[in-house]
């Protein structure tokens, strides 16, 4: 098992020191280092979004464990020579940033693949690269769930998300009336992701590229773990990949899937029980607590140390970075391509 780098074994002027990094072209945290974990659920509303989910979050939930560690730990818009760095993608990706000069570890998102990098972060474990690790985005900031006393009542359903994907049976007529005459509600939230309260069961569902959807994260899922619901989904590739049992969700294609699996729950409470019970064990794997050991397990045992080794031979890498760059350009054209023609199959199937 591999030893945890403690600061005492190292020489003090090259204590770790890992800096947050948010281009304030496209975000703006004015007062970030003054925050603290304690704000991410006064003010959830200010954590969605890619950089700031997963930049400006990963900060605060994760300052007091490196610091705890004798590293230190700030956010700002610069890379900053000889520090680690953990950034965005989107942030990652100028010939005439510093970046070169620090240990880079970057969150690829719904992204391309990463090659200026040291270490790239992928949000599901489908087909990693060499050179990515699995770390699941954070749960949904301020999470309020569901309110035990409705029991195993199945009335309302709902979806928490953007809704440039949503399936266009959501907005279908007839399957809105087959949901009154059972008397269920649908409700539609492209605000107030966190709230839970009053939700019987959670819906995944969108219709994506493929392209899109091998790199999307199952957060939708163990959110709805979390809150302590049912939960629907489609097929996406992430969501099976996570999947260990039947109970961990019900998988649904289209409107008539979801009017069965309705059915079902509401005629078997023992098993909407049943799977809101194996959820929350199943959330114990993605909460908040179980996330920050994955990113501590990943700095401890791979991140720190290589940047240790590295030693002043990050400030002479700049043509290695150049170079890193033009491959990530090109990989971002591939994959706009790919996504392109996609799109283009898509559109030609439904025609025909």
């Amino acid at each position: 098992m591999k030893r945890r780098v403690a600061v005492d074994d190292i020489d003090m002027a090259h204590v770790p020191h890992i800096r947050f990094v948010l281009d304030p072209r496209a975000v703006a945290w004015p007062d970030l280092e003054d925050l603290d974990e304690s704000d991410i659920e006064r003010e959830p509303r200010r954590f969605v979004g890619g950089r700031n989910s997963w930049i400006a979050q990963s900060f605060l939930r994760l300052r007091g464990s490196i610091e705890a560690r004798g590293w230190r730990a700030s956010a700002g818009p610069d890379f900053m020579p000889g520090t680690i760095s953990i950034v965005h993608r989107d942030d990652m990706n100028r010939f005439a940033s510093d970046g070169h000069a620090s240990y880079l570890l970057v969150v690829r998102a719904d992204r391309a693949p990463v090659a200026a990098c040291d270490l790239a972060i992928a949000q599901n474990a489908l087909s990693l690269s060499r050179n990515e690790r699995f770390v699941p985005l954070w749960p949904q900031p301020g999470l309020v769930p569901r309110d035990a006393s409705r029991g195993a009542r199945v009335e309302r359903i709902a979806y928490h998300g953007r809704t440039g994907t949503a399936p266009a049976w959501f907005r279908d007529r007839e399957f809105h009336r087959s949901l009154a005459r059972r008397g269920i509600e649908f409700a539609v939230r492209d605000a107030g992701w966190e709230l839970y309260r009053d939700v019987d069961v959670a819906l995944a569902v969108r219709e994506e590229l493929p392209g899109v959807l091998a790199t999307k994260p199952a957060t939708k899922i163990y959110n709805g773990w979390l809150s302590r619901v049912a939960v629907l989904a489609s097929p996406e590739p992430a969501y099976r990949e996570l999947r260990r049992a039947p109970l961990d969700f019900l998988e649904v294609n289209d409107a008539r899937d979801l009017l069965q699996a309705v059915d079902l729950l509401r005629a078997n409470p023992r098993l909407y029980e049943a799977m809101v019970a194996n959820g929350w064990r199943r959330s114990l794997e993605f909460n908040v607590e179980a996330t920050r050991a994955r990113w501590l397990a990943l700095l401890d045992s791979e991140v720190v140390p290589a940047f240790l080794r590295s030693g002043s031979r990050l400030a002479s890498r700049h043509s290695w970075f150049i170079g890193a760059m033009l491959r990530q350009k090109i990989a971002s054209r591939v994959h706009r391509s790919r996504l392109a023609y996609q799109h283009i199959a898509g559109l030609r199937a439904a025609v025909t």
